[in-house]
Order: structure tokens, then sequence, then C-alpha cells
């Protein structure tokens, strides 16, 4: 449940919530248990219950692994139906089954935003999804690839870009990268296909049979997968702390996704002093040049990966050099600064909101 395991995408709105907080404005996350109103009479039932489970067992914490601002409201609802949302100044849909009935709320609700992180198409139906962004709703992108969808699917005038943000006293070198640091990679693995864990270990395995020598430390949400080999280490949910130290123990982070919003996981590896390594997915761009603060292949080529690994592996000073300015380009993606553009967007006048900045 989202509640309950890390994902990307919620990070990024309970990074927003806290931050939005802090400046001032009053935030209510909504988390629903269905997106429409269930009919059975066991879901029905059970809608209180929920609710209540969660609350108990994470001791009046809902989401046990983000630490949010204790003002920062969290209500738990059933579904989605206007009479269980709160009365605002703006209202954010962040996924595309939320879009639909954001729109539809009356104005009472506030003016109404869509937080659009990703091309949805590996969620649903790839019709639904487009007609999501034609809602009248000002969708917010964080990429410039996703801002191009925006005017391939003609809903420029309605889009802003605001790149997401990174939390440099959370994500940092804490260890001196390059050589100075174990033969050591980093990846993250996810079950979904679109994020390449599958072409990921690929290269690990291929990399290991010419440098033996070499580890591999993963982490994810699930249980360690049945199929890992014995020499790769692994680590369930990480909390940050444990997780920068993941990322300050290796030299390289491998990212092999097949599809990113963004590639939050390689941006914060590249903070903490990872060489990064990565499949050329549109996310990745934002950040990562090949050649120049890292090392890209393209997507669903394992062979090249474990190619781009070698090379980094065994040219030290390349990998140093290639951590050392990526650390350093990576921080002009600040989560002040996104906020304030944020903040900025939700304050402007209605007759503006769908004017670009």
């Amino acid at each position: 449940m989202f509640l309950e395991s890390p994902a990307g995408g919620f990070k990024v709105v309970y990074e927003y919530a806290n931050r939005l907080q802090r400046r001032g404005h009053e935030v209510t996350i909504i988390h629903p248990r269905h997106i429409e109103s269930p009919s059975g009479l066991i879901d029905q039932l059970k809608r209180p219950l929920w609710r209540w489970r969660l609350r108990w067992r994470h001791r009046h914490e809902p989401v046990p692994w983000f630490k949010l601002d204790a003002r920062v409201k969290v209500r738990l609802v059933s579904d989605l139906r206007e009479r269980a949302i709160p009365n605002g100044d703006a209202i954010i849909a962040t996924a595309f089954q939320t879009a639909g009935p954001v729109a539809g709320y009356g104005a009472e609700k506030g003016r109404g935003f869509y937080l659009i992180q990703s091309y949805e198409d590996w969620m649903g139906n790839e019709d639904e999804v487009r007609a999501t962004w034609r809602l009248p709703l000002q969708k917010i992108v964080v990429s410039r690839w996703l801002e191009r969808m925006a005017t391939r699917l003609g809903v420029a005038e309605s889009t802003t870009l605001i790149p997401l943000g990174l939390d440099f006293g959370l994500f940092r070198i804490n260890r001196p990268p390059g050589d100075q640091r174990r033969p050591r990679v980093g990846m993250l693995a996810h079950p979904l296909p679109i994020k390449g864990t599958a072409d990921g270990l690929a290269a690990l395995t291929a990399v290991r049979r010419d440098l033996p020598e070499i580890e591999a430390v993963l982490f994810g949400t699930e249980p360690r997968p049945a199929d890992l080999p014995d020499w790769i280490e692994y680590h369930q949910r990480p909390d940050p702390t444990a997780l920068v130290e993941i990322y300050n123990s290796c030299r390289i982070f491998l990212h092999p996704s097949r599809l990113e919003g963004w590639g939050l996981p390689a941006a914060e590896a590249m903070a903490c002093g990872c060489a990064l390594v990565a499949a050329h997915n549109e996310g990745v761009d934002e950040f990562a040049v090949d050649g120049q603060n890292a090392l890209l292949a393209p997507v669903e080529a394992p062979s090249i990966l474990a190619r781009q690994l070698r090379r980094l592996l065994t040219d030290h000073v390349l990998c140093e050099e290639l951590a050392r300015r990526g650390a350093s380009d990576i921080q002009r993606f600040d989560w002040e600064r996104s906020t304030g553009q944020m903040e900025a967007l939700l304050q402007r006048p209605a007759q503006n909101a769908t004017e670009n900045q």
C-alpha cells in the first residue's frame, strides 16, 4: 500500500506539503482507499476500519517512511466524492486517476491543478491518460520531455514546468568519491518492468564475469528477490539515513530504468558522489549528459550498460571526474527553488494561471 511503502511520486508530494506548510500555508493531503465510491456491502463496512487500522498500526503516523511536518493534515477518505474533500484555495491532482474527480469539484474546493510526474500510460489506458491532460486543470510537469508532451497534446498554454528538487542537507557526499570507495555498484530494484531491473542485473552479471572483485548493493520496497545472486547485497525499505549511506558506499550508481518522469534515485546518487551509468530514458535528460557528468546507454541495452560499467570500473580517473562533476551539476535542482516556483504558481490570479512561466 502506498502509505506503507516508499514511492518516489508520493515522496515528491510529501516534500511539497512540508515545504509549503513551512512557508505559512495550510496543507491537507487526501489519501483515498478507492477513487470511486465502493458499491459492495463489505467495502462499505471496511471504510472506517481501514482508517482506524492505519492510524493504530503506525501510532498516528499514516506515512511511516516519510517524516511529515506535524502541521500537515492527512485525511484518510474512503473515496474521492466531493463531500469528503475540504474546501481550500487550491487543489492538486497527483495522478491520472485523481485528475477527473478534481476537475469536477465545485469552486469552493479551490482552483484545480494537476501535478504530472510521468506519462502514465504504463498505469492505464493511453486514451484515458491523454484525456486527463486535456481536463480544465493547470498542469504542472516536472521535466522538459513532459513539457514537450504537453505541446504535442495541445495543452502547452495550460502547462508549467517546475523541475523536481533534492534535499542537499540529506543527500550529500559523506565519503570522497572515486577510487577511494570500493568497486561497488548501487541500483534500485523494482518489480515494474519499466524500471529495468532485469536489464541492470544482466549488466552486473556480465561485468562480474570479467571483474570478479566488483560488489553490488540493491535496495527496494519488496523483500529480497528470490532469484537475486548471493553475491549481491540487498536492503529492503532503507530509511533516508541508511539510503544515503548506501549511496556513499558506492563508486557507481546504475540506473537501468526504461521510463522515468525525472529519475529521482539517479539524481540522489549523483548528489552523494556516485558516478552515474544510466539507460538514456528521457527523465535523466534533465540532469545527465553523456560523457560530461554520466555515461549513458540506450534503454533495454544491458550489454551497453555493462560496457559503460566496465569503463568506469577500470578508468579510475574518468570515474572520479564524472562523480565530482555530477555532484556539482545536480546542485541546481534544489527543493527550495522548486517550492518557490510552486508557491508562486498556486498564488497567481486565476485569469493568469494558464500562462507559462
